[in-house]
């Protein structure tokens, strides 16, 4: 089980503020290095997530047990976060549009919008993923 101050799980946190840290810069239209700005950046901060996620999340659905509350959402959250990377690669801007009102700021130039709301979304459903992992080992360090 995780704690709150173990190195997996601090390996976790470190792992989704350098994928939302990354997700944040490319959407303001930074180029990052190896990344740059767009569909690069979006694959990247998809697998830098996935990575946080595998280190300090998923690896605790089998001593959970696969139908604990806590594993269904991290699940559901999961097939969001995929649909919104899917949704971002190939301009599936109708799938996006429930969120886009919620993303805040215009395009820089060099950006597709549905890109920029591909980033922005996926950096938000990672950071959800990552307070209900905080509760989750919170709650454990507790008991």
């Amino acid at each position: 089980m995780v704690k709150l101050f173990d190195g997996t799980f601090l390996a976790g946190t470190l792992l989704v503020a350098l994928a939302v840290a990354i997700a944040l810069l490319a959407a303001a239209g930074r180029e990052l290095p190896w990344v740059g700005v767009g569909r690069g950046a979006l694959i990247a901060v998809a697998i830098v997530g996935m990575a946080g996620c595998a280190i300090g999340g998923i690896g605790q659905a089998p001593s959970l047990g696969w139908t604990h509350p806590v594993t269904i959402i991290g699940i559901l959250l999961g097939i969001v976060a995929l649909a919104v990377i899917g949704a971002g690669l190939f301009g599936w801007s109708t799938v996006l549009q429930p969120v886009s009102a919620l993303v805040p700021g215009s395009t820089p130039a060099g950006l597709d919008e549905t890109l920029r709301v591909a980033l922005i979304a996926l950096a938000g459903v990672i950071v959800i993923k990552w307070v209900v992992a905080v509760g989750l080992a919170t709650s454990t360090s507790l008991s």
